[in-house]
């Protein structure tokens, strides 16, 4: 266990060095990255040794307050009560670490006659209960006069903002990848760039698109490989920035990215690895081939790389097996409908998607992928009004289908997990969704099998795996809201809101969620809130409430809860957000009202929202949250494992509490 875990900069290195040896010139084990040896997980070595540490030494300056993985580093500390923060470098600290006493070094050259460095390693001998220190290092006397110090680095470890254990999966190639030891000894870390259109008419976007897709899944599947997943690659396309400077943001050590050329039948398709360290090329093949050869030259890049990469690619091809096609035409059909879903913003664009996978199994009835496709396009799209009956059947034509053509696929595991969730089998859905992640460990499983976790309220064990997304895709914002969902249902709204000004995310979801945690908050400055629901309503026009709520009456009780009674009174309306705003609001009834349509009679899946902690106090000791549990048959899960969820616990048989 080491005494100290100095945080800094890679920028700041030779200062980093200057603490180091100061630190062990007075007795004290210290861990940095410098100190690993060859061959050692990083990973892992990292986490331990972060978690480990008596006191995390965060070196504050220009560059480490812009790195995320700095502030993770430090947020992790502050809530295990090690941090001790110092400025290096004059700067303006992370916002939410402004209140936290910091001690000032700025100018410290590593003299060690310089007094406020002695007064500095005499507190820290305190800080980690260190009863002798090297005889050789000069500490001043316990009546210094600046003793009034070690109350302040006491200040310093307040846990003003909880980070959940395990946030140092983030560090995963960040600041030090460009060490020889930034990723595991197993671990080699790839991202796969869009491919590049070359045709002639530039009209090809959607094949190449697609097959990046592809060659990105196919290596995803390598036990030996972390593949960043496909939003934060493919945030990258069409932008001309420097692929070391990708390779840091996310995390990897290797891209590969390539073109691809279009013309009638034939193809031709060149790649190139290359090293996101040096920006060296480590190797490069083109391939020319009739189009009609794609499906077996997707697999032959994917082995290409991997052998480039010394790794055994051992995957099937782009088969039947798989869930592919061997048609040709139908694969067309089905990319320009991926191109489409991935593009779609409205219900409108969502329809003219599942058309396009229609046409693909039109051409091929067995085409797993393009059911899968449609399954996802129905589903967004939802079972209400007048296209609710042919909607719902033509869903379960494809959960069928799906699961009779692709059996083995996670995809199909996660079609199941889903549809159990509908029919309120729980136990049935959280084995499907299990199942997914042993199939293959990719980021969209991990966030699949996190979110199945974070419904049924098991917040903790969720976490975990949302982490893992957010590793594997750190620019998903799907990604980042749900792990934000998760800390809010956790009651660690400050970390909440830390990741979502990590994200970078926008849109109405994003500025709700940071509302309600405002909402929350006793010392909450009504001129913010009132900027935040104005942002809200800005970026909705064709709306001028926000489910009854509008500037005019969010400040006045009694009005917003008439407005939301009126819109609780159109059935259209009863969505989870309107019971959360009238929990807010203290209209209980409403939002068990909503929540009972949603979860049970509709057999809604969102039932992560019952256990959200932005609730008035006693809503889960209510009787109708503990009724809502058991007609959702959440209960029979808890009975038939033994496992409950983080907020409930069994009394006797036949009864459980909540809180």
């Amino acid at each position: 266990m080491p005494d100290i875990f100095l945080s800094y900069s890679r920028d700041d290195q030779a200062t980093a060095r200057l603490f180091a040896e100061g630190f062990e010139r007075a007795g004290f084990s210290v861990w940095w990255d410098q100190t690993l040896s060859a061959g050692e997980a990083y990973d892992k070595v990292t986490e331990k040794a972060l978690k480990e540490a008596k006191a995390v030494v965060v070196l504050w300056s220009k560059k480490s307050v812009d790195s995320r993985w700095v502030r993770a580093e430090a947020t992790m500390a502050d809530r295990n009560k090690t941090l001790v923060p110092v400025m290096i470098e004059a700067c303006e600290r992370p916002i939410m670490f402004e209140l936290t006493h910091t001690a000032e070094l700025s100018h410290w050259q590593g003299e060690v006659q310089d007094k406020a460095w002695q007064t500095f390693v005499t507190d820290l001998l305190r800080f980690v209960k260190k009863d002798t220190a090297n005889p050789q290092a000069p500490i001043v006397s316990v009546n210094s006069p600046k003793k009034t110090h070690s109350r302040m680095i006491a200040t310093a470890i307040v846990a003003s903002v909880l980070l959940v254990t395990g946030i140092a999966w983030w560090a995963l190639g960040h600041r030090r990848s460009d060490a020889s030891s930034a990723t595991g000894a197993n671990e080699v870390t790839l991202a796969v760039l869009p491919f590049a259109d070359m045709s002639a008419a530039h009209d090809q976007e959607y094949f190449s698109d697609g097959l990046t897709e592809e060659i990105l899944n196919q290596l995803a599947q390598v036990q030996e490989l972390r593949v960043t997943g496909r939003t934060s690659s493919f945030s990258f396309k069409g932008k001309n920035e420097d692929l070391r400077d990708i390779g840091q943001k996310l995390g990897v050590d290797n891209l590969l990215e390539g073109s691809v050329r279009k013309d009638g039948n034939q193809l031709r398709i060149t790649a190139q690895l290359i090293s996101s360290k040096s920006g060296a090329h480590l190797w490069s093949q083109t391939y020319d081939r009739e189009l009609s050869k794609v499906f077996a030259l997707q697999e032959e890049i994917a082995r290409d790389v991997s052998q480039a990469l010394s790794i055994k690619l051992d995957v099937g091809a782009t088969s039947r097996a798989n869930g592919g096609t061997t048609n040709i035409d139908a694969y067309d059909k089905y990319l320009q409908a991926q191109q489409q879903w991935y593009r779609a913003a409205t219900s409108e664009q969502y329809s003219e998607a599942a058309q396009g996978y229609r046409a693909a199994l039109a051409l091929d009835s067995d085409f797993a992928l393009a059911w899968y496709g449609l399954y996802r396009s129905l589903n967004f799209l939802g079972v209400v009004g007048a296209a609710a009956e042919p909607r719902r059947k033509e869903i379960s034509e494809a959960v069928a289908r799906i699961t009779a053509l692709a059996p083995d696929s996670a995809w199909t595991q996660e079609v199941r997990s889903l549809e159990f969730k509908r029919m309120h089998q729980w136990r049935e859905a959280m084995a499907a969704s299990s199942a997914a992640l042993a199939i293959a460990t990719t980021a969209d499983t991990q966030w699949s099998h996190g979110y199945t976790l974070l419904q049924a309220g098991y917040t903790r064990e969720a976490l975990e795996h949302l982490q893992r997304a957010i590793l594997a895709d750190p620019l998903s914002c799907t990604f980042s809201m749900t792990y934000q969902q998760a800390l809010d249902q956790a009651g660690r709204l400050g970390e909440a809101q830390t990741e979502n000004e990590r994200s970078n995310c926008s849109g109405n979801t994003v500025v709700a969620a940071a509302l309600y945690r405002l909402w929350l908050r006793p010392d909450a400055n009504p001129a913010a809130i009132r900027s935040l629901l104005a942002t809200l309503l800005a970026n909705n026009p064709s709306s001028e409430t926000w489910n009854g709520i509008t500037l005019a009456n969010w400040d006045k009780p009694e009005a917003a809860r008439a407005a939301l009674r009126q819109t609780f009174a159109d059935p259209a309306n009863r969505t989870a957000g309107l019971a959360l705003r009238a929990e807010h609001y203290g209209e209980r009834e409403l939002a068990f009202a909503v929540f009972r349509q949603q979860l049970v009679d509709e057999s809604g899946v969102g039932g992560n929202f019952l256990f959200i902690q932005l609730t008035q106090p006693g809503f889960r000791e209510d009787p109708r949250f503990k009724a809502i549990l058991r007609d959702m048959g959440l209960v029979d899960l808890y009975r038939s494992t033994g496992k409950w969820p983080d907020a409930c616990k069994p009394l006797g048989a036949d009864d459980f509490e909540c809180h």
